[in-house]
């Protein structure tokens, strides 16, 4: 695995008029906070999926604005103004005075809005020596912006011209950047070595544009910012698989000075800082810490104070003129999130679960009054599932959350909530070898020229983990998946690469704490372990049988490590999760479908996909290989 009907509950109100603070029942809905007309969230998506948005919370309605999409209900404003997605990976957002940045760093390009319509007036495109730059983080200050971008470089942007008109090379992939006393600080993570990662801040002089110095802190500096006289900047340190968490410091620096003048051991990862408090978080916990910057003592300990449970705290977000705090929720990392605000006492006054996109981690304030454009109907050649006939994943590590499983769910259910991640911007695990799901459409998928149809998944460059696919035709006209199977021939069935008919059998373990056992056909044995990040039951919960026996065509071992990670390659074509969504070779072609004695199939169309999980691997850091889909769709309606 690798690191997706809408109801609004009425508001009750106590009588408040001794009290201007509203005390809420059901605070399912934004409350007006007498300064700004909404809000703006970005959320940055699933990394590789192109599902970034932002959405535009409105206070005079309490509600986020919606539209109607190409496949339902969307809240993403940036999609109805420009009739395009915004891209893979939104890490950053600014709302300098009457337009909307934001940094979008897989497509690596800056997108420049009017900020009252959210429609694009323009979109940078940053590279460094013919290479994405991966753009991160993004401050402003007089006429400019300023961008760090992992590629080791800053990047300057004319707020009049919206040209970048200069770059400045500094550390090793910067992660942070802030701007103070005439200077701009940046944190050099080095994060793309794990290994030996850097632990240095540039400081660079704005007038000259020039890198002047770099102070050492410690290793894998991120987060950065400023109270005015000072810069905090958090050190992660290197991430402990065992632990499964950070070695986090906090570090002060001296703006007149550049000098290290203070180190915390605090263990925070993420913070932000308004007047002369920071309000900070660390991994994994929802406890908020608040810090006086005078004088470095944590002041409370605890900041909420209602008991209120965050689970996956993701960005914080202090307002400078209300002082209420932010704090944007990304719950599993692979459903949509939640924004939570609470007053300066620490007590809730509003959850807007409704709206918010996947890993939410950046919020702007507006005082000015926002509607978004409407570009037109958005037209995409492409039609959705309408289906999912059985889900029957094998064991792993997001087996039970993704989709979440409760207690009344049977395997009825938890396809049904597969066919809602699959149709909205969720996601689904195959879990271990042989797991597999069954999927159907409205229409038939007609075997034209070219590509036919896709499998969305996450893979990446190093990051595959492949699925054999499998397609039917519904001869018998009864709309069941219960005709002859035809595989998908990718390039291991057709370079004799492959295993046809592999069977796998796991175990249910003695306890949910256990690992789970598996034995192979040819006598091989393994274990799906467990692992820290992940402490639910890994065994299917609606399984009633103490064993599960899987047969499916095995794929060659991918698995591979290198140069201190685990690395886990690519096929050439022809399989789910196993390139990028945007590679030509991510696409199927009907044509590939092959009889059993791999003859060609020569169907005229399908209307059933099947995907099933094609590897065996597990490894202390990322766990089993488990085929993850995004979505499937036919591209040719």
């Amino acid at each position: 695995m690798k690191r997706f009907p809408l109801h609004i509950a009425a508001i009750a109100l106590i009588a408040w008029s001794c009290d201007p603070e509203p005390i809420l029942l059901d605070a399912t809905r934004a409350v007006p906070d007498g300064v700004n007309t909404g809000i703006y969230v970005l959320s940055e998506g699933l990394f590789n999926q192109n599902n970034s948005a932002l959405a535009w919370i409105d206070y005079s309605t309490g509600l986020p604005y919606s539209w109607a999409g190409p496949n339902g209900t969307s809240y993403d404003c940036f999609e109805k103004a420009n009739r395009r997605r915004l891209g893979d990976t939104a890490n950053d957002m600014l709302l300098y005075g009457d337009r909307l940045y934001i940094v979008v760093s897989e497509s690596s390009t800056i997108e420049i809005l009017d900020a009252s319509t959210c429609r694009s007036l323009k979109q940078i495109k940053l590279s460094h020596d013919g290479k994405a730059s991966q753009p991160r983080y993004i401050t402003a200050y007089g006429d400019y912006l300023y961008v760090c971008c992992f590629d080791g470089t800053v990047t300057r942007i004319s707020t009049q011209t919206m040209e970048a008109d200069a770059t400045v090379t500094v550390g090793r992939n910067p992660d942070g950047i802030c701007c103070a006393g005439g200077k701009l600080y940046v944190s050099n993570s080095g994060g793309l070595d794990p290994s030996d990662p850097d632990s240095t801040v540039s400081v660079i002089d704005i007038a000259s544009f020039t890198e002047k110095t770099r102070i050492t802190v410690r290793n894998n500096p991120g987060t950065i910012c400023t109270d005015g006289t000072s810069v905090f900047v958090v050190s992660r340190g290197i991430y402990d698989y065992g632990t499964d968490d950070y070695d986090c410091r906090l570090h002060r620096i001296d703006v007149t000075t550049d000098l290290l003048t203070d180190t915390y051991n605090i263990p925070v990862l993420n913070m932000d800082i308004v007047a002369d408090k920071a309000w900070l978080y660390r991994y994994g916990s929802d406890t908020i810490q608040v810090m006086d910057t005078r004088t470095g003592q944590i002041i409370q300990s605890s900041f909420i104070t209602d008991g209120t449970h965050i689970e996956c705290p993701y960005s914080i977000k202090v307002d400078p003129i209300t002082r209420y705090v932010y704090i944007c929720d990304a719950a599993n990392y692979t459903t949509p999130g939640s924004l939570y605000c609470f007053n300066p006492e620490g007590k809730l006054r509003y959850r807007m679960a409704t709206g918010i996109g996947i890993n939410p981690n950046t919020i702007q304030f507006s005082t000015s009054q926002v509607q978004p454009a409407d570009a037109g109907t958005i037209i995409e050649n492409r039609t959705p599932i309408s289906k999912v006939f059985s889900y029957c994943p094998a064991p792993g590590q997001f087996i039970n959350t993704i989709p979440q499983f409760s207690e009344s769910d049977d395997s009825i259910t938890m396809a049904q909530k597969c066919l809602e991640a699959l149709t909205g911007n969720g996601m689904i695990t195959l879990g271990g070898f042989g797991g597999y799901i069954t999927v159907g459409f409205d229409q038939p998928v007609m075997n034209y020229s070219g590509p036919d149809f896709r499998i969305d998944g996450n893979a990446f460059t190093g990051n595959a983990e492949p699925g054999v696919v499998w397609v039917s035709s519904d001869a018998n006209h009864d709309g069941l998946p219960n005709d002859p199977w035809y595989e998908i021939w990718g390039s291991e069935q057709k370079e004799n690469r492959s295993t046809p008919g592999y069977t796998i059998t796991y175990l249910k373990p003695e306890s949910d704490d256990d690992d789970i056992e598996w034995h192979g056909s040819d006598g091989r044995t393994g274990s799906i372990t467990r692992n820290n990040a992940h402490k639910q039951p890994y065994y299917p919960q609606w399984y009633d049988q103490d064993s599960v026996t899987f047969t499916a065509t095995l794929l060659p071992d991918n698995q591979t490590y290198q140069d201190g990670m685990w690395v886990m390659k690519s096929f050439g074509y022809g399989y789910a999760d196993n390139l990028p969504n945007s590679d030509t070779n991510s696409a199927f072609d009907i044509s590939w479908v092959v009889k059993e004695d791999g003859s060609p199939a020569n169907l005229e169309s399908i209307d059933f996909i099947k995907v099933q999980n094609g590897v065996i691997g597990c490894n202390s850091e990322t766990g089993e290989l488990s085929t993850e889909i995004t979505a499937i769709y036919n591209i040719n309606q």
